[in-house]
């Protein structure tokens, strides 16, 4: 038997939180949600996941100060950021890790899961 992938979802916003959690579900994953970087390190500290999918403008603790202490403690967690940040490209390049991968909002559910599927098997 195939244990799913666990999946953390993070975002500020409710709405954004249930539709990714409600897909990602449908396609098997196992998905906690979290609802900026600080829940999510919290969330983090109680177990691995296979991929993190994160907004960049959140309270407390933005998606890329959460990125940076995942790396600084060592966490090897797989990384797609969900933004729709008027942050120019360059600029999101230059504050985002390379590893991570960088998506605009909006983008189509079926758009996302193969980023997904693409992220998760590398």
């Amino acid at each position: 038997m195939r244990t799913a992938k666990r999946v953390l979802v993070v975002d500020d916003e409710l709405g954004i939180r249930i539709l990714l959690s409600e897909t990602l579900e449908m396609e098997g994953f196992d998905v906690s949600v979290a609802e900026d970087g600080q829940d999510s390190l919290e969330q983090m500290e109680g177990g691995n996941f296979d991929l993190v999918i994160t907004d960049l403008r959140m309270p407390r603790i933005d998606g890329i100060e959460m990125i940076q202490r995942m790396r600084a403690s060592g966490r090897k967690e797989k990384v797609i950021v969900l933004t729709g940040s008027p942050m120019s490209e360059s600029a999101l390049s230059r504050s985002v890790p390379s590893d991570v991968v960088q998506l605009t909002k909006p983008i189509g559910m079926a758009s996302l899961m193969e980023v997904v599927a693409t992220t998760i098997s590398d």
